[in-house]
Protein backbone atom coordinates (compact mmCIF):
# COMPACT_ATOMS: atom_id res chain seq x y z
CA UNK A 1 0.00 0.00 0.00
CA UNK A 2 1.49 3.87 -1.19
CA UNK A 3 2.23 6.17 1.64
CA UNK A 4 -0.37 8.41 0.53
CA UNK A 5 -3.45 5.49 -0.20
CA UNK A 6 -6.59 5.99 1.05
CA UNK A 7 -8.64 3.35 3.46
CA UNK A 8 -12.25 2.30 2.30
CA UNK A 9 -14.79 0.33 3.30
CA UNK A 10 -17.63 -1.87 1.24
CA UNK A 11 -20.55 -2.23 3.13
CA UNK A 12 -23.54 -4.72 1.77
CA UNK A 13 -26.94 -3.58 2.66
CA UNK A 14 -27.45 -6.44 5.01
CA UNK A 15 -25.05 -4.91 7.17
CA UNK A 16 -21.79 -7.14 6.07
CA UNK A 17 -18.56 -4.74 5.58
CA UNK A 18 -15.30 -5.38 4.35
CA UNK A 19 -11.98 -3.25 4.25
CA UNK A 20 -9.42 -2.39 2.27
CA UNK A 21 -7.96 0.43 0.05
CA UNK A 22 -9.03 3.42 -2.06
CA UNK A 23 -7.95 4.06 -5.72
CA UNK A 24 -9.27 5.47 -8.74
CA UNK A 25 -11.47 8.46 -8.06
CA UNK A 26 -11.58 7.98 -4.27
CA UNK A 27 -15.00 9.58 -3.77
CA UNK A 28 -17.56 7.80 -1.26
CA UNK A 29 -20.35 6.25 -3.77
CA UNK A 30 -23.78 3.70 -3.86
CA UNK A 31 -24.90 1.60 -6.07
CA UNK A 32 -26.39 -1.92 -6.73
CA UNK A 33 -23.25 -4.45 -6.07
CA UNK A 34 -22.85 -7.05 -9.06
CA UNK A 35 -20.56 -9.75 -9.79
CA UNK A 36 -18.68 -10.55 -12.81
CA UNK A 37 -17.17 -14.38 -13.42
CA UNK A 38 -14.11 -15.01 -16.04
CA UNK A 39 -11.26 -12.73 -17.67
CA UNK A 40 -12.49 -9.16 -17.45
CA UNK A 41 -11.52 -6.90 -20.06
CA UNK A 42 -11.67 -3.61 -18.37
CA UNK A 43 -11.69 -1.10 -21.12
CA UNK A 44 -15.22 -3.42 -21.79
CA UNK A 45 -16.68 -4.01 -19.03
CA UNK A 46 -16.30 -1.28 -17.16
CA UNK A 47 -17.75 0.86 -20.06
CA UNK A 48 -20.92 -1.81 -21.00
CA UNK A 49 -24.09 0.19 -20.64
CA UNK A 50 -25.38 -2.65 -18.99
CA UNK A 51 -23.53 -1.96 -16.09
CA UNK A 52 -24.64 1.90 -15.52
CA UNK A 53 -24.21 3.29 -12.06
CA UNK A 54 -22.97 -0.92 -10.59
CA UNK A 55 -20.67 -1.55 -8.10
CA UNK A 56 -18.74 -4.28 -9.91
CA UNK A 57 -17.25 -7.09 -8.12
CA UNK A 58 -14.63 -9.15 -10.11
CA UNK A 59 -13.97 -12.82 -9.56
CA UNK A 60 -10.75 -12.36 -11.25
CA UNK A 61 -7.94 -12.06 -8.58
CA UNK A 62 -5.74 -9.41 -10.32
CA UNK A 63 -7.13 -6.97 -12.34
CA UNK A 64 -5.34 -4.43 -14.14
CA UNK A 65 -2.25 -5.60 -15.55
CA UNK A 66 -2.90 -5.07 -19.29
CA UNK A 67 -3.89 -1.33 -18.66
CA UNK A 68 -6.58 0.54 -20.78
CA UNK A 69 -6.02 0.93 -23.94
CA UNK A 70 -6.50 4.09 -26.22
CA UNK A 71 -9.76 5.14 -27.03
CA UNK A 72 -9.72 5.34 -30.75
CA UNK A 73 -12.36 4.73 -33.36
CA UNK A 74 -13.09 2.36 -36.28
CA UNK A 75 -14.79 3.61 -39.72
CA UNK A 76 -18.12 3.71 -37.71
CA UNK A 77 -17.03 6.08 -35.10
CA UNK A 78 -17.41 3.91 -32.19
CA UNK A 79 -14.56 3.29 -30.13
CA UNK A 80 -12.39 0.00 -30.76
CA UNK A 81 -11.63 -0.89 -27.24
CA UNK A 82 -15.05 -0.33 -25.48
CA UNK A 83 -18.51 -0.77 -25.46
CA UNK A 84 -19.69 3.13 -25.09
CA UNK A 85 -17.85 6.42 -24.78
CA UNK A 86 -17.36 6.50 -21.28
CA UNK A 87 -16.87 4.15 -17.79
CA UNK A 88 -20.75 3.08 -16.98
CA UNK A 89 -20.06 1.13 -13.50
CA UNK A 90 -19.86 3.71 -10.36
CA UNK A 91 -17.72 1.23 -8.41
CA UNK A 92 -15.16 -1.28 -8.79
CA UNK A 93 -13.87 -3.67 -6.12
CA UNK A 94 -10.87 -6.29 -6.94
CA UNK A 95 -8.62 -8.33 -4.97
CA UNK A 96 -5.39 -7.09 -6.48
CA UNK A 97 -5.19 -4.15 -8.86
CA UNK A 98 -2.04 -3.58 -11.13
CA UNK A 99 -0.33 0.19 -10.10
CA UNK A 100 1.66 -0.42 -12.86
CA UNK A 101 0.43 -1.48 -16.94
CA UNK A 102 2.93 -3.82 -18.60
CA UNK A 103 0.30 -4.14 -21.67
CA UNK A 104 2.61 -3.04 -25.17
CA UNK A 105 -0.89 -1.38 -25.70
CA UNK A 106 -1.75 0.22 -22.43
CA UNK A 107 -2.35 4.14 -22.79
CA UNK A 108 -2.51 4.77 -19.46
CA UNK A 109 -3.12 2.59 -15.48
CA UNK A 110 -6.26 1.39 -14.75
CA UNK A 111 -6.27 3.29 -11.46
CA UNK A 112 -5.78 6.95 -13.88
CA UNK A 113 -8.54 6.33 -15.80
CA UNK A 114 -10.78 5.38 -12.97
CA UNK A 115 -9.84 8.80 -11.91
CA UNK A 116 -10.21 10.30 -14.78
CA UNK A 117 -13.59 8.70 -15.41
CA UNK A 118 -14.87 9.49 -11.67
CA UNK A 119 -15.13 5.72 -11.14
CA UNK A 120 -14.28 4.65 -7.62
CA UNK A 121 -12.43 2.04 -6.73
CA UNK A 122 -11.31 -0.05 -3.85
CA UNK A 123 -8.74 -3.33 -3.55
CA UNK A 124 -7.54 -5.73 -1.03
CA UNK A 125 -10.93 -7.07 -0.49
CA UNK A 126 -11.50 -10.64 -0.02
CA UNK A 127 -13.46 -11.11 -2.96
CA UNK A 128 -13.82 -14.63 -3.28
CA UNK A 129 -16.29 -14.35 0.42
CA UNK A 130 -18.35 -11.34 -0.80
CA UNK A 131 -19.25 -13.17 -4.05
CA UNK A 132 -20.41 -15.74 -1.72
CA UNK A 133 -21.66 -13.75 0.56
CA UNK A 134 -23.99 -11.86 -2.91
CA UNK A 135 -24.34 -15.91 -3.91
CA UNK A 136 -26.11 -16.56 -0.75
CA UNK A 137 -28.63 -13.31 -0.23
CA UNK A 138 -28.34 -12.13 -3.85
CA UNK A 139 -27.52 -9.09 -5.31
CA UNK A 140 -28.18 -5.42 -3.37
CA UNK A 141 -27.08 -2.09 -2.53
CA UNK A 142 -23.93 -1.20 -1.38
CA UNK A 143 -21.43 1.58 -0.78
CA UNK A 144 -18.03 2.51 -0.62
CA UNK A 145 -17.23 4.62 1.97
CA UNK A 146 -13.64 6.36 1.11
CA UNK A 147 -12.02 7.68 4.09
CA UNK A 148 -12.17 11.66 3.98
CA UNK A 149 -14.95 11.33 1.93
CA UNK A 150 -18.24 12.84 2.69
CA UNK A 151 -20.92 10.08 3.56
CA UNK A 152 -23.58 8.60 1.32
CA UNK A 153 -26.68 6.71 1.88
CA UNK A 154 -28.14 3.23 -0.03
CA UNK A 155 -30.69 5.53 -1.01
CA UNK A 156 -28.70 7.48 -3.25
CA UNK A 157 -28.26 3.81 -5.56
CA UNK A 158 -30.03 3.09 -8.47
CA UNK A 159 -31.03 6.44 -9.34
CA UNK A 160 -29.31 6.80 -13.35
CA UNK A 161 -29.40 3.09 -14.11
CA UNK A 162 -32.57 3.12 -15.97
CA UNK A 163 -32.11 2.74 -19.56
CA UNK A 164 -33.09 6.30 -20.96
CA UNK A 165 -29.65 7.32 -19.13
CA UNK A 166 -27.46 5.61 -21.78
CA UNK A 167 -29.53 5.25 -25.14
CA UNK A 168 -28.65 7.72 -27.54
CA UNK A 169 -30.48 10.71 -28.26
CA UNK A 170 -31.57 11.04 -31.56
CA UNK A 171 -31.60 8.70 -34.48
CA UNK A 172 -27.90 7.88 -35.93
CA UNK A 173 -27.17 6.36 -38.83
CA UNK A 174 -23.88 3.37 -39.70
CA UNK A 175 -23.21 2.38 -43.07
CA UNK A 176 -24.86 2.97 -46.64
CA UNK A 177 -26.55 -1.26 -47.47
CA UNK A 178 -29.61 -1.47 -49.10
CA UNK A 179 -31.20 -3.18 -45.83
CA UNK A 180 -32.14 -1.69 -42.66
CA UNK A 181 -31.90 -2.79 -39.21
CA UNK A 182 -33.87 -0.70 -36.50
CA UNK A 183 -31.56 -1.20 -33.13
CA UNK A 184 -33.65 -0.17 -30.78
CA UNK A 185 -30.79 1.45 -27.90
CA UNK A 186 -31.55 0.31 -24.61
CA UNK A 187 -28.06 0.32 -23.77
CA UNK A 188 -26.91 -1.56 -27.04
CA UNK A 189 -22.65 -1.70 -27.00
CA UNK A 190 -20.26 -0.95 -29.68
CA UNK A 191 -19.36 -4.29 -30.68
CA UNK A 192 -23.46 -5.19 -31.09
CA UNK A 193 -23.61 -1.99 -33.68
CA UNK A 194 -20.45 -2.95 -35.30
CA UNK A 195 -21.94 -6.69 -35.70
CA UNK A 196 -24.94 -5.36 -37.81
CA UNK A 197 -23.39 -3.14 -39.64
CA UNK A 198 -22.73 -5.57 -42.91
CA UNK A 199 -21.77 -4.35 -46.22
CA UNK A 200 -25.42 -4.77 -47.09
CA UNK A 201 -26.93 -2.94 -44.13
CA UNK A 202 -27.76 -0.23 -42.62
CA UNK A 203 -28.21 0.35 -39.34
CA UNK A 204 -30.45 2.66 -37.96
CA UNK A 205 -29.97 3.43 -33.94
CA UNK A 206 -32.57 5.18 -32.19
CA UNK A 207 -33.42 6.01 -28.69
CA UNK A 208 -35.40 3.22 -26.60
CA UNK A 209 -38.46 5.68 -26.19
CA UNK A 210 -38.59 6.45 -30.26
CA UNK A 211 -41.76 5.35 -32.21
CA UNK A 212 -40.27 3.50 -35.42
CA UNK A 213 -43.88 2.62 -36.17
CA UNK A 214 -43.93 4.70 -40.00
CA UNK A 215 -39.57 3.83 -40.39
CA UNK A 216 -39.03 1.56 -43.24
CA UNK A 217 -37.14 -1.45 -41.67
CA UNK A 218 -35.86 -4.83 -43.00
CA UNK A 219 -35.30 -5.78 -39.51
CA UNK A 220 -35.75 -4.42 -35.64
CA UNK A 221 -32.88 -5.55 -32.89
CA UNK A 222 -33.68 -4.48 -29.63
CA UNK A 223 -30.27 -4.21 -27.89
CA UNK A 224 -29.38 -4.87 -23.78
CA UNK A 225 -29.14 -2.61 -21.03
CA UNK A 226 -29.71 -1.51 -17.42
CA UNK A 227 -32.56 -1.37 -15.12
CA UNK A 228 -36.07 -2.74 -15.00
CA UNK A 229 -36.67 -3.72 -18.36
CA UNK A 230 -40.74 -3.40 -17.34
CA UNK A 231 -40.14 0.24 -17.44
CA UNK A 232 -39.40 0.30 -20.64
CA UNK A 233 -42.90 1.15 -21.25
CA UNK A 234 -42.82 3.63 -24.77
CA UNK A 235 -40.20 0.56 -26.12
CA UNK A 236 -42.51 -2.28 -24.97
CA UNK A 237 -45.34 -0.81 -26.82
CA UNK A 238 -43.71 0.29 -30.15
CA UNK A 239 -41.97 -3.33 -30.40
CA UNK A 240 -45.52 -4.64 -29.61
CA UNK A 241 -46.95 -2.88 -32.26
CA UNK A 242 -43.59 -3.77 -34.88
CA UNK A 243 -44.54 -7.39 -34.01
CA UNK A 244 -48.27 -7.53 -35.64
CA UNK A 245 -45.81 -6.76 -38.88
CA UNK A 246 -44.04 -9.46 -40.73
CA UNK A 247 -40.37 -8.05 -39.74
CA UNK A 248 -38.12 -10.30 -38.19
CA UNK A 249 -37.30 -8.88 -34.81
CA UNK A 250 -34.57 -10.34 -32.35
CA UNK A 251 -33.05 -9.38 -29.44
CA UNK A 252 -30.15 -9.91 -26.71
CA UNK A 253 -29.48 -9.38 -23.01
CA UNK A 254 -32.18 -7.55 -21.68
CA UNK A 255 -33.26 -6.76 -24.81
CA UNK A 256 -34.54 -9.98 -24.80
CA UNK A 257 -36.71 -9.95 -22.20
CA UNK A 258 -37.76 -6.57 -23.41
CA UNK A 259 -39.17 -8.48 -26.58
CA UNK A 260 -41.15 -11.50 -24.02
CA UNK A 261 -42.68 -8.57 -22.68
CA UNK A 262 -43.85 -7.31 -25.66
CA UNK A 263 -45.40 -10.64 -26.62
CA UNK A 264 -46.98 -10.81 -23.57
CA UNK A 265 -44.84 -12.85 -21.23
CA UNK A 266 -43.70 -12.27 -17.56
CA UNK A 267 -40.46 -11.55 -16.41
CA UNK A 268 -38.40 -12.02 -12.80
CA UNK A 269 -35.37 -10.51 -11.93
CA UNK A 270 -33.23 -13.27 -11.20
CA UNK A 271 -31.30 -13.31 -7.80
CA UNK A 272 -27.73 -12.27 -8.68
CA UNK A 273 -28.24 -12.41 -12.81
CA UNK A 274 -25.73 -13.56 -15.60
CA UNK A 275 -22.36 -11.34 -15.53
CA UNK A 276 -19.87 -13.79 -17.42
CA UNK A 277 -17.75 -14.68 -20.06
CA UNK A 278 -17.98 -17.59 -20.19
CA UNK A 279 -21.72 -19.29 -19.69
CA UNK A 280 -22.88 -22.56 -20.62
CA UNK A 281 -26.05 -22.67 -22.42
CA UNK A 282 -27.41 -25.98 -24.02
CA UNK A 283 -30.10 -26.17 -27.10
CA UNK A 284 -32.90 -28.40 -26.02
CA UNK A 285 -33.24 -29.37 -29.80
CA UNK A 286 -30.03 -31.38 -30.61
CA UNK A 287 -27.97 -31.17 -27.00
CA UNK A 288 -25.35 -29.01 -27.97
CA UNK A 289 -23.25 -26.57 -25.23
CA UNK A 290 -22.51 -23.15 -26.34
CA UNK A 291 -20.61 -20.56 -23.96
CA UNK A 292 -21.75 -17.41 -24.43
CA UNK A 293 -20.84 -14.02 -22.77
CA UNK A 294 -23.91 -12.53 -20.92
CA UNK A 295 -24.65 -9.75 -18.85
CA UNK A 296 -28.43 -8.73 -17.86
CA UNK A 297 -30.05 -9.38 -14.42
CA UNK A 298 -33.87 -10.52 -15.57
CA UNK A 299 -35.44 -13.33 -16.98
CA UNK A 300 -38.51 -14.51 -18.47
CA UNK A 301 -40.56 -16.61 -17.30
CA UNK A 302 -41.25 -20.25 -19.44
CA UNK A 303 -44.35 -21.09 -18.61
CA UNK A 304 -45.63 -16.76 -19.33
CA UNK A 305 -44.82 -17.16 -23.24
CA UNK A 306 -47.40 -17.98 -25.45
CA UNK A 307 -47.92 -20.60 -27.79
CA UNK A 308 -45.05 -20.46 -30.45
CA UNK A 309 -42.73 -18.52 -28.34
Amino acid sequence: MADSAKTARIILEDGTEFEGTAFGHESSIAGEIMWYVGPADMSRIASDPALKGAILVVAQPAVGIVGIPDDATDALGLETQFESSSAQIAGLVVETHAEDATHHAAQKTLGKWLKKQQVTGISDIDTRALIQRLRERGSMRAKILVSDAKEVTFSSAGTHNQPENVSIKKPTTYGSGEKTIIAVDCGIRNSTIRSLAAPDITVKRVPASYDYGKDEADGIFVGGGPGDPTSCEKTIATLRAALEKNIPVFATGQGAVILAIAAGAAPYRMPNGHRASSVPVIDLANGRCYLTSQNHGYGVRDESLPSGW
